[in-house]
Formats: C-alpha cells, structure tokens, sequence
C-alpha cells in the first residue's frame, strides 16, 4: 500500500505504516483469554491472499456500504441471538442513534453504549458523505452478530444474501467492522466470499493477528481497544478520519497489489501510552454476568477451519 501523508486536522488522507513497522499491538490470548476467562489460544485459520474484485469507481463517486458484526439493531426489529445467527437486520441511514441497541453481548459492548458511533457509524458515515469523501452513504447498512462458526453457511448463503442487499442499493464499495476476537475470524471469512462474489471490500480490524491470518480484502489495523473500531466513544472528528483513512486506502489499493495489513497512524490516548489494555482486561474481569456469556459462546464455536483453509475456499468461493 502507497503512504499518503497528511494530518488529522486537514481532513486529508493519513499515512498507513506499512506492514514491517506494525509495531505494539493488543494481545487478546496473552491478555483476557488465558488470565481472565482461564482459556486456551484460540486456533486462527491462516488463509491465502484473497482474489479482488475491481472498485468500478473512484471512490468519490462510489456508493459506500456499512457492515457491522456488533449486533447493532433497533427496537421494532427481533433481537439477535447470542452467537451462530446467520440473520441480519438492515439500519435505515435515516433513522439516528438514540434508539439503537446492540445484541452482541461482549463485555467491551460498553464503548458502544457510550456512544454507538464506535460499533456503528452512522453519524461518521453521513457526516463523510456530507463532506465529499465518498459519493453517497447508501440507504441500509447491514448488521450482525460476528459470534459465528458456521462458516459454510455464512460464505454461502449469508454472504450471498448480503451482496444483493447491497447490489439493490447500488453500493460500489462495503466497509466491514469487525467487534470480537470471533467476529475477526467470521467478518474475515465473510468479507473474502462477499468480495468473490462481485462487490469489494475493505475491512477496518483492531486486533492484529486474526487480522493477519485471515486476510479480509484491503484490510488495515487499528490499534485501538476491541470494540471500538470506529475511533474512540466521543471523539467525532477523531472517528471520522479514522474510517476515512481505511475507506480511502482500501479504494485505493490496486487489486494486483500483493495483500497486507497497514496499520493507520491513530493512538488512543495523544501521548500513545498503552493503559486502554489494562481498561480492555478490566473489562472483561469486572463484568461477571457478560463474562460468562462469552464463556458459553466461545463452548459453541466448536467448528475451526484451521488446516482446512484452502479446501474451505475452493468449496465456498472465498
């Protein structure tokens, strides 16, 4: 990936570090899995490069889609279930935050409840639009619950279900936020078989190495909390060069460019000090009751695809 220079402030394009600088980054077995919930590494699927589909336009022409893994859902719409829902709800852009809810039930959904925009960014998107970044925020965003290892079922059918929703409203481009260490793996997968299938991707990841392994299409590293993928709670002019910096590195990456995993140059804190790790671990230790659901939720992920990764993307086209 090309480095495009600029600061926050101009609204310009910012510098992605390339891969052999990645630097520090938020180790979720070393940190929750083993000393919080008393787990084992979870086996990540390593895949190949994934095949690209060409972005038909610029992307200030292009008709930008949203899809989220963190369950983000309305009060009219039924609730999804905890993990292994192959369902979505679509997200009028129309409608605004202050009713939304979030299904997914990860102890770090508490950013989101700070302010949504960090799991689902709607306002950044809008306000991106407004400001000329893109051609058009489509009418629907599409959410989910990431906490999912059917992963036949979710390149197949869930992926293909996904591409005509987005095909009907004309979108040119999808931007994929995934919310959990699963929803890494199963946004990943989804975003490779949603890209086979005619409509690229670009995917924004803030934990590194599912990142790393599964290789979703365009992809770039933000070293922020889990949970937090559109910038940090409150922060809109923060968030909103955040998902502009992703949106114009994956448009503008060739589809001959071989892949990797550019890290974008934002830090939680101005000083970059890492303390949001102790706050992501105390998170997950305080919260007992959530806890517990994610306990159960990672005994229902019994399905892993690791050393089966090719064959997996010869059968699903991904």
């Amino acid at each position: 990936m090309g480095s495009k220079q600029s600061t926050v402030s101009t609204g310009e394009p910012a510098m992605v570090t390339s891969p052999s600088d990645i630097g520090a980054f938020f180790d979720f077995d070393s940190k929750v899995a083993g000393p919080v919930l008393g787990i084992g590494s979870h086996e990540i699927p390593v895949f190949d490069e994934p095949q690209l589909t060409q972005l038909a336009v610029p992307l200030r022409e292009a008709t930008v889609g949203l899809l989220v893994t963190s369950g983000a859902y309305y009060p009219d719409q039924p609730r999804m279930r905890n993990h292994n829902d192959l369902s979505y709800r679509l997200l009028p852009r129309k409608r605004d935050l202050t009713e939304i809810l979030f299904a997914h039930r990860t102890p770090v959904r508490a950013f989101a409840l700070a302010d949504p925009n960090v799991a689902y960014p709607r306002d950044t998107m809008v306000d991106l639009e407004k400001d000329g970044v893109f051609g058009r925020y489509a009418d629907e965003a599409v959410s989910i619950v990431g906490s999912i290892s059917k992963y036949d079922e979710l390149a197949t059918q869930t992926a293909t279900s996904i591409v005509g929703e987005f095909e009907r409203q004309g979108v040119d481009l999808l931007l994929v936020l995934p919310y959990c260490p699963q929803c890494h793996v199963a946004a990943g997968v989804l975003a490779r078989a949603i890209e086979r299938r005619g409509l690229p991707t670009t995917s924004l990841a803030t934990l590194y190495k599912p990142a790393q392994s599964v290789k979703p299409p365009r992809a770039t590293f933000l070293d922020f909390p889990l949970g937090c993928p559109g910038g940090r709670p409150n922060r809109p002019d923060q968030q909103r060069a955040i998902v502009r910096a992703a949106l114009e590195t994956g448009a503008s990456t060739p589809i001959d460019t071989p892949w990797s995993l550019g890290r974008l140059p934002f830090t939680w804190d101005e000083d970059g000090n890492r303390a949001w790790e102790e706050l992501v671990t105390d998170v997950y230790r305080v919260d007992n009751e959530i806890r517990g659901t994610v306990l159960a939720n990672l005994s229902e992920h019994t399905d892993n695809l690791s050393g089966k990764e090719r064959e997996f993307a010869i059968r699903c086209a991904c």
